[in-house]
């Protein structure tokens, strides 16, 4: 018999959503057969699926070693930079060539392990006892993309960025030098599909296709190029690179969308606003 204790960071969540993230190894099926024969119980006592846990509460679990399995916590004690931070959340500096998040299995420098490492040092986060709370990123950018990003220090700050991102609530923008000369603000109201690993854009809506809105304003120029700010409304996949390419300056340097070959092209993120907020990216 396994006892996992409920902490502040795992409370206020039903016991499936507990268990699914909190032992991925534990099929859905054999969750719900387990509670139904009481192998699976809280505080010693029947249970339901749908049961709110509170912190607190301990969790018995009646089932064989291999579905208790948890991906092991790996250190990782590269750099982090922090912009900002309260008590729920975090703004932390992306370099660009670095991932958000892994996309291979087993150990993988990224953001989310970056983070992760940090807030266990900080005795913030505890990968032994927050079972089915892991810090991470909010919202993705880019490996190529440098720039400001949101995190989570806790399931409450999580929850809040997720919640302002549903509702459209977290402003962002950006920095990038395009080809040509961009002379005027403008609002582009275009319609962004991806197909393998690129964007098309189109002018009209179409099914299967999704809005694509941001606002330009150039900023400054760079010989034929100019330097724009760019106030992102969507966050669709590739939709600054795409979009910039389909009116038809390209961001410098950006081949894969028609820019001239030359030095990498260079995206920012530089200022977040949310929740009375304006985070701007700090002098190098």
């Amino acid at each position: 018999m396994t006892e996992l204790q409920i902490q502040d960071n795992d409370a206020g969540q039903t016991l499936e959503k507990y268990l699914q993230k909190a032992l991925p190894a534990l099929p859905r099926s054999l969750m719900f057969k387990a509670v139904r024969n009481k192998k699976i119980k809280v505080n010693r006592k029947r249970c339901e699926v749908r049961q709110m846990l509170q912190a607190g509460d301990i969790v018995q679990l009646f089932l064989p070693p291999d579905v208790l399995e948890q991906e092991a916590f790996v250190p990782n004690d590269r750099p982090l930079r922090v912009v900002w931070e309260d008590d729920d959340l975090m703004v932390l500096y992306k370099p660009r060539g670095l991932l958000s998040q892994k996309d291979q299995p087993g150990k993988q420098d990224d953001m989310n392990s970056r983070l992760r490492t940090l807030l266990w040092k900080r005795g913030i986060w505890n990968p032994e006892t927050d079972r089915s709370f892991r810090p991470s990123v909010a919202h993705r950018l880019d490996r190529n993309t440098s720039g400001l990003v949101l995190a989570g220090k806790t399931a409450a700050g999580a929850r809040k960025a997720a919640e302002m991102i549903r509702q459209g609530n977290l402003e962002k923008e950006y920095l990038t030098t395009v080809e040509g000369v961009v002379d005027r603000p403008q609002e582009l109201r275009l319609f962004l599909k991806k197909e393998g690993t690129k964007a098309l854009v189109r002018d009209t809506p179409e099914d299967g296709w999704l809005h694509a809105d941001m606002d330009i304003e150039p900023v400054g120029h760079a010989g034929n190029n100019t330097v724009i700010r760019v106030h992102l409304l969507t966050g669709r996949f590739h939709q600054i690179r795409a979009s910039m390419a389909h009116i038809g300056h390209p961001l410098a340097g950006d081949v894969k969308y028609g820019g001239q070959p030359g030095q990498p092209y260079s995206l920012e993120a530089c200022r977040l606003c949310f929740d009375g907020h304006c985070i701007e990216m700090p002098q190098k």
